[in-house]
């Protein structure tokens, strides 16, 4: 009973960040950062959410600017074929698992304020055609 009480607060924290969301989250998390750090380790919630788009061969976002602080990318493939997202900036880099058409993950990254995030599809070729864009990190 003791172990389920120390989870409690983490249960709440995490059905927290998800009130309201109604949408498929396959990947619930995304994968760990791939510098040695992970940030979302601490469960500190995210100072803002932006939508990511992936399709042929483009990137869309529902903000050109991301928040400093913790930002959760909801990551959808709205294309036709796989694609992945990779995420660049001074405090790391992230990436979501490979997504089939439909498949939607969720990113937590660290930006901080003046940076430039760096956003593209890693899977071959897809970079090269288009798919790759920036947010520009405000506060």
């Amino acid at each position: 009973m003791r172990h389920a009480a120390a989870w409690l607060p983490v249960a709440v924290l995490v059905l927290a960040g998800c009130a309201g969301c109604g949408e498929q989250d396959e990947h619930a998390s995304g994968t760990p950062p791939t510098t040695a750090r992970r940030d979302s380790a601490d469960g500190a919630a995210a100072t803002g959410r932006i939508r990511v788009g992936l399709s042929e061969w483009t990137i869309s976002t529902s903000s050109g600017t991301a928040p400093a602080g913790r930002v959760t990318l909801v990551v959808t493939n709205a294309g036709g074929t796989e694609h992945d997202l990779v995420v660049r900036g001074r405090s790391g880099t992230w990436e979501t698992p490979d997504l089939d058409p439909g498949q939607q993950s969720r990113l937590t990254v660290r930006a901080r304020a003046g940076e430039t995030l760096r956003l593209w599809c890693s899977m071959p070729g897809h970079r090269a055609q288009g798919m790759h864009t920036t947010l520009h990190v405000t506060g």
